[in-house]
């Protein structure tokens, strides 16, 4: 697989501090387990704890695969590895959430592997996971959040949702709850596709159309810095974070 993958976070305009955390490893910074390893974790709690949760799932995700673990999982048993995968990062992150100036700490994760031509995906919160082919751009991950719930059930649109004052009211995280819920999947690429990760700081800033067209005028270099500007000059109200890998070639390294 030959991929291009980078990252990049931004404050943005309003925040004092960045709770985000991400992994953009590919290339030559690829694991021992997979061509690449993308993750967007956006972390909440009082004081400093979002911060803290976040980077525990990011160092914990990357210890796990630099480990070479996951290199002896077969392909059809990779998403429940995924899901328990995050369900042991929720573990970590509600116990370190007991001490009292954490407590209540908490955050999305978004995690996306690429190994030969398929993508996997675990996914828990608002973060989110697009596809972009052909032109055209679609989500991959669905947002568990309140807003969502709303528009699954027709009582808003989804324009209301993106900018709707309790958009941010997620309904599922890591750190919340023992009981936790992640949603897996993966999909076949094709050679041109984009893969595109973002904390909601991105989406909850600009429209689906708009990060559409900042991709396709954007090069592979300034995509992350376009895609942070345009959320920033929207209002810039969250932390923004955005990681991309990029399919050049599809070999069956792994077939």
């Amino acid at each position: 697989m030959s991929l291009i993958v980078l990252g990049q976070t931004d404050t943005g305009r309003v925040r004092a501090h960045n709770e985000d955390q991400y992994l953009a490893l590919g290339g030559e910074q690829s694991l021992p387990s997979a061509d690449a390893l993308l993750v967007v974790a956006d972390g909440m709690g009082g004081h400093t704890a979002g911060e803290v949760a976040s980077l525990m799932a990011v160092q914990h995700i990357e210890e796990q695969f630099r480990s070479g673990v996951y290199s002896s999982v077969d392909d059809k048993d990779l998403e429940e590895a995924l899901r328990e995968l995050l369900g042991d990062v929720n573990r970590a992150v509600l116990t370190a959430g007991q001490d009292p100036d954490k407590r209540g700490m908490g955050t999305t994760c978004t995690l996306v592997i690429i190994k030969g031509r398929q993508l996997y995906y675990s996914h828990v919160g608002d973060s989110r996971a697009y596809l972009l082919r052909g032109g055209e751009l679609s989500q991959i991950t669905t947002d568990h959040s309140w807003v969502e719930e709303a528009v699954a059930t027709g009582t808003m649109t989804r324009e209301e949702a993106r900018v709707h004052p309790n958009r941010n009211v997620i309904t599922r995280a890591i750190g919340l709850d023992a009981d936790l819920k992640v949603d897996t999947d993966e999909l076949s690429l094709q050679r041109g596709d984009l893969i595109l990760l973002c904390s909601d700081g991105l989406n909850s800033m600009i429209p689906d159309e708009d990060i559409l067209k900042t991709l396709q005028e954007s090069s592979t270099d300034t995509v992350c810095a376009n895609l942070i500007k345009a959320a920033n000059d929207a209002g810039g109200h969250d932390n923004t974070t955005v990681v991309i890998a990029v399919v050049e070639t599809v070999v069956d390294k792994y077939q």
